[in-house]
């Protein structure tokens, strides 16, 4: 018998889904809508038109890094757009998108070609994690090029765009008025009902054509049977990480209560009285050496 998936399931941040709304040719106009709400921050000029490109690049010798990206597509002005969706959390997740940015960039270059045939190259990553302690930086939203350090006004370059959207800062406000970016990220939060996502969908097209195409998405039983083994890894991947977070607080502890038993040991408490103030055997402070 098989599995029978219901839209307001999905999980909106799996991979293999977002690929299904933003990286298909028929449905080309919320990819751009996605884009573009994120140059309504940067007072940039809209992009009208995309072409969707290779997501596949290749590392530049055996043992390096590849990528495999999310949605990549090249504007008509020559920019080029890369949108990655997270779940997983990175350490060093700066590293790795820069680095993601740098092959992009380099690969418009070919040998014996001209600087000039660089473009803009904008790489946007909506994490489903917070990315930047509150201390550090409180908004959802950040944006990072290369900027003169003495007055953080002055661009080097106009080239380099690195987008990091971190939904656990982002809140649904009932009632106001969202930007085009807030509605997007309203509609992949798994904090929002149904209920909104269908008052935002009166509001805004391409949100309606795009639960439109979920309920195309969850009849695709070779796209749904993908998504679903990309939910078990996810869910495996967040077990393990407990398990190692558990662990490693139990050694904690009973190193931490080694440590007690020896200093009492060293002022010449019994190990009678050492196991009562730490709810022990008696065997079992003895064991300690």
């Amino acid at each position: 018998m098989k599995k029978v998936f219901k839209v307001e399931d999905l999980n909106r941040m799996n991979d293999v889904f977002a690929k299904y709304i933003f990286a298909n040719e028929e449905r080309k106009k919320l990819t751009l809508g996605l884009i573009n709400s994120f140059f309504d921050f940067e007072g940039t000029a809209e992009i009208i038109d995309l072409a969707f490109k290779d997501r596949e690049m290749d590392p530049d010798r055996e043992e390096g890094k590849g990528a495999v990206l999310d949605v990549l597509g090249e504007c008509s002005d020559g920019t080029l757009v890369n949108v990655e969706i997270q779940l997983e959390q990175f350490e060093e997740m700066g590293r790795r998108s820069l680095y993601y940015w740098a092959k992009l960039y380099q690969r418009r270059l070919l040998k014996g070609e001209d600087y000039e045939t660089l473009f803009r190259t904008v790489t946007i990553n909506i994490l489903d994690y917070a990315l930047f302690p509150d201390a550090e930086w409180k908004d959802y939203h950040s944006c990072f090029s290369v900027l003169n350090t003495k007055d953080l006004h002055h661009a080097l370059t106009k080239d380099l765009e690195i987008h990091f959207v971190e939904l656990p800062k982002w809140h649904y406000k009932k009632g106001a008025k969202m930007k085009r970016l807030e509605r997007w990220l309203a509609y992949l939060s798994s904090k929002t009902t149904m209920e909104e996502r269908e008052a935002l969908a009166m509001m805004d097209e391409d949100i309606r054509t795009a639960m439109e195409a979920e309920k195309e998405f969850v009849q695709d039983y070779e796209y749904m049977s993908a998504y679903d083994r990309r939910e078990k890894y996810l869910r495996d991947q967040r077990a393990h990480e407990k398990f190692v977070r558990n662990e490693g607080v139990a050694e904690g502890k009973a190193e931490a209560k080694k440590e007690l038993i020896i200093a009492w040991r060293n002022k010449g408490k019994p190990d009678s009285e050492i196991a009562e103030l730490l709810d022990m055997d008696v065997d079992e402070v003895r064991q300690v050496k």
